[in-house]
């Protein structure tokens, strides 16, 4: 039994002695991450509740863990932590266009290069189509999609600027997918 105990607690040593000595306070993505999710179940009252599940169920001391011990141990020597990866996608369009297809908020960001400088767009699910929106949140434009595959445009104020059927629609698809 005293054999059992002064392993333990010789472990638990080891381990904040790693930690220590690595130098590194670092950023604990991890359990940011485990934070993040548990704020998304619900009211105030529903992530109350799983916020003493998961520590009740050690699902917080184990990210802080693995965090305090590998990932933060990485970060000091390799200079990222892998917990922060950005999640996002890029694609080059052409020479001076891209898209970047963002998985931290779902959004897509089309940037431009041209002479003057660098334009860049944010298309943002809606409940009922995508809103257009400037770097700064400012809408530019929205698109919603009728229950019979229509499409409705309008500028930043609101006003309507155009509308498709949905066979110009079905018909924009089709000329899209075909000439990639």
């Amino acid at each position: 039994m005293k054999s059992k105990f002064v392993r333990i607690v010789s472990v638990a040593l080891l381990i904040v002695l790693v930690a220590a000595m690595s130098g590194c306070y670092g950023s604990f993505e991890l359990v940011k991450k485990v934070h993040k999710f548990n704020g998304t179940f619900g009211n105030k009252w529903v992530n109350e509740l799983g916020f003493l599940v998961m520590n009740i169920v050690p699902v917080y001391q184990v990210a802080g863990l693995v965090d305090m011990v590998v990932l933060n141990s990485i970060e000091f020597w390799s200079g990222k932590n892998p917990a922060s990866a950005s999640n996002e996608t890029v694609i080059p369009l052409d020479q001076a266009s891209t898209l970047t297809l963002r998985g931290t908020d779902g959004t897509v960001l089309l940037s431009s290069k041209t002479e003057s400088g660098t334009t860049q767009y944010i298309f943002e699910k809606a409940s009922d189509g995508t809103i257009v929106k400037d770097t700064n949140g400012k809408v530019l434009a929205r698109c919603s999609m009728g229950t019979d595959g229509s499409m409705s445009i309008y500028d930043g104020s609101g006003k309507l600027v155009a509308n498709c059927s949905a066979e110009q629609v079905q018909f924009l698809s089709e000329v899209t997918t075909t000439s990639r």
